[in-house]
């Protein structure tokens, strides 16, 4: 029986032993009991922040082409320049001509150096303005002028060609006349405010016999639409907008003449955006084409004209405002001359003046299919639109 004893006793150790491993040995130094892991941070909600405002556009880019008639810078003028090196007869026009982005005139003159001599003491119809005219109209802030005019030769070939040559070194562009033979139908070139514009320049008046027959027609643009239709097509092709300057017309009559007429239209059908014409000394109605304006006279800039002819003394700048995908801004800003001198409406006579030229320029223009001229503005700017119902003729 001893060993079954002992079997028993051996049990009882053994079933004791794992009962004290299992419940009461023990914890070994420093170990603790184990923990549930903490749950992560929540995370702060996201802001939700307002939609920002529509940004707002940008107004269009916008060009200001200001065009001005005929500038004569011989005859006082010339003798004014000639004593005073800092002589500006365009200091009247400040206000507008520092708010253009592109100005260009007819310059109705030579600029060459004849000894002093600014006209002819045997023709009072030949003049010529000295070297430093080219500066004066640097100084106004002028780009370019035409040469295409009937007194361009005035001097005869050398005198021209000087003029071609003080306007280069002043810094002043030119068009409608070239020293090279052959390159006087280019158009003059110019980039601004994000255009590329091309500006072509004529004349249909000589005053030295016929031009065919003369050797300025190699040098100076003639009022050729032959010679003109597919310069202006190129151009239309390679630039945003085709402006033209032509010099001819009646002079000291208040209507364009059926040449100039059909002329006009022409152009003007070959696509050209805004048409500048000067030579008749007094204002010309304004037409439109499909909503492009053609000026057929801006009368006199900077010119000593007859007493005789009242509107001589009377002038408008032409002032063209245009902008991506719309219609372009046009207005008529007027001028009285005092002596040769542009000078803008002011003081007592200013309301007077600009009824008396509103109602001139409508009424000239009904000759030419009507324009709507609008109340004067800043300067004695008005605007003007195509007529509401007629068209122009």
């Amino acid at each position: 029986m001893r060993w079954v004893h002992r079997l028993f006793l051996l049990v009882f150790v053994a079933t004791g032993w794992v009962h004290l491993g299992c419940n009461d040995a023990p914890e070994p130094a420093g170990k603790t009991e184990p923990r549930e892991p903490a749950p992560p941070p929540a995370k702060p909600p996201t802001p939700v922040r307002p939609p920002a405002p529509p940004e707002a556009k940008p107004e269009p880019e916008s060009l200001v082409v200001l065009a001005g008639g005929d500038v004569n810078l011989g005859r006082i003028a010339g003798q004014s320049i000639l004593k005073d090196p800092a002589y500006d007869p365009f200091v009247n026009l400040a206000p507008l001509f520092g708010a253009a982005d592109f100005k260009l005139v007819n310059l109705e003159c030579p600029l060459s150096d004849q000894n002093g001599e600014t006209q002819s003491p045997l023709n009072r119809l030949i003049f010529t303005g000295p070297p430093g005219g080219a500066r004066v109209l640097a100084n106004a802030g002028i780009n370019v002028v035409s040469v295409a005019n009937n007194h361009a030769w005035d001097y005869l070939k050398p005198a021209f060609l000087e003029t071609l040559d003080n306007l280069t070194r002043a810094g002043v562009g030119f068009v409608g006349g070239s020293a090279e033979p052959g390159q006087q139908y280019k158009p003059y070139v110019f980039r601004a405010k994000g255009f590329s514009v091309a500006l072509f320049a004529v004349t249909h008046i000589w005053n030295q016999g016929p031009f065919d027959k003369h050797p300025g027609q190699h040098h100076v643009a003639w009022a050729r639409y032959d010679l003109l239709h597919d310069e202006i097509e190129r151009a239309k092709r390679e630039h945003d907008l085709v402006l033209f300057s032509y010099h001819g017309g009646g002079e000291y009559i208040d209507v364009p003449m059926m040449g100039t007429r059909a002329f006009v239209k022409a152009i003007m059908k070959a696509g050209v955006d805004v048409l500048f014409g000067h030579h008749p000394h007094v204002v010309h109605g304004v037409s439109w084409f499909d909503g492009r304006p053609a000026f057929y006279s801006l009368g006199n800039l900077v010119f000593n004209q007859h007493k005789h002819y009242p509107w001589t003394g009377t002038g408008f700048l032409a002032r063209v405002t245009f902008r991506r995908g719309a219609a372009p801004t046009v207005e008529a800003c007027p001028y009285r001359i005092v002596g040769h001198t542009p000078t803008l409406f002011s003081d007592a006579d200013k309301e007077p003046l600009e009824r008396s030229f509103r109602r001139h320029l409508k009424l000239v223009s009904v000759t030419v299919g009507g324009t709507e001229v609008g109340e004067p503005g800043e300067h004695s700017c008005m605007l003007l639109t195509p007529p509401l119902e007629k068209q122009a003729l």
